[in-house]
């Protein structure tokens, strides 16, 4: 096949305060603009590790676009099927946290680029020739309007049946129905990666556990992600941990997507189970040692490094 991974999305761009425990009512520093997006982040992290991959989706025509797209583009990522938007403006996620480490968001995404998202940007030949198909669920939250939902529904019917497909729940809020909107998408996912607090709220369960265990029982690989706890992955065999590596956090925006990135680049290369949790669990906590949802994704030989030495250390 032509490419490794593709996904569906739209840039974003970061701006963040300098200082934590400076809210968003006084004037103060911020920095930034740093490229983002969640399916974005996944690209590119895959790329660095060796994938090809492929992006669809609409992006704005104005400066900040270019900052999501001229790095996914010089990292090796297909944007032919990105359409430009003429006069249309980039999603902006303002950052800050407190001293605690309590992040908070304040988004500009209204009339942006993705709102002219619909079923033409879906390129069915493209997806036909992708191994692997990522999803998010904050994708299809915000894809939520008649338009769009349409859109995301023909990349769903466009996947071949041998090829793969990775659900990130990554829920962004509580709007009514959201559940019967992820349904479709949940019954075709292969993989599932779930943060703690998703799977039970995914599945209607008391527990994360038990969410995945039934996930896995319908035959699903289910990741779950619990930060510098590791992961737990659930197949029909059975649970498998993985231990997180331990490192000084600066920024833990993009771990999530890191993670999912390592995990498949992981099944792509016919690892196991536990080579894959350790090389997303690498991706992950990378991405939470440097300031910006991107700057932490590495070159594979780095990753590859960075493993090295910390069993070394052990």
């Amino acid at each position: 096949m032509k490419y490794d991974l593709l996904t569906v999305g739209f840039p974003i761009v970061e701006i963040m305060r300098k200082e934590r425990g400076v809210s968003f009512e006084e004037p103060a520093d911020f920095t930034g603009p740093y490229p983002s997006g969640d399916t974005c982040i996944v690209l590119d992290v895959a790329s660095r590790l060796g994938l090809k991959c492929c992006f669809l989706g609409t992006a704005g025509t104005d400066a900040f676009s270019d900052v999501v797209l001229n790095r996914l583009e010089r990292d090796g990522i297909d944007l032919s099927h990105v359409r430009k938007v003429d006069g249309a403006s980039t999603a902006i996620v303002f950052v800050r946290y407190d001293r605690d480490g309590k992040r908070e968001y304040l988004n500009v995404m209204e009339h942006t680029a993705f709102s002219d998202f619909n079923e033409s940007d879906i390129c069915a030949e493209a997806v036909k020739e992708a191994r692997w198909i990522h999803l998010s669920g904050e994708v299809l939250c915000i894809a939520s309007d008649v338009g769009r939902r349409k859109a995301m529904l023909r990349l769903l019917e466009a996947i071949p049946a041998d090829s793969r497909v990775c659900l990130d729940p990554n829920f962004v809020d509580d709007q009514p129905g959201i559940m019967d909107i992820m349904k479709p998408f949940i019954t075709r996912a292969d993989l599932i990666l779930p943060s703690e607090g998703e799977a039970g709220r995914m599945m209607g369960t008391d527990t994360d556990e038990e969410a995945c265990r039934g996930l896995a029982a319908q035959g699903k690989t289910v990741v779950l992600k619990k930060g510098c706890a590791g992961c737990d992955v659930y197949t029909a065999e059975g649970v498998c941990h993985i231990p997180a590596f331990h490192i000084e956090e600066k920024d833990p925006t993009g771990c999530g997507d890191s993670f999912c990135a390592g995990f498949i680049t992981g099944l792509v290369e016919g690892q196991c189970i536990r080579d894959a949790g350790t090389l997303a669990n690498a991706a992950g906590a990378l991405q939470a040692m440097y300031v910006g949802p991107m700057e932490g994704a590495l070159y594979r030989e780095e990753v590859d490094g960075f493993i090295r030495n910390h069993k070394a250390a052990k």
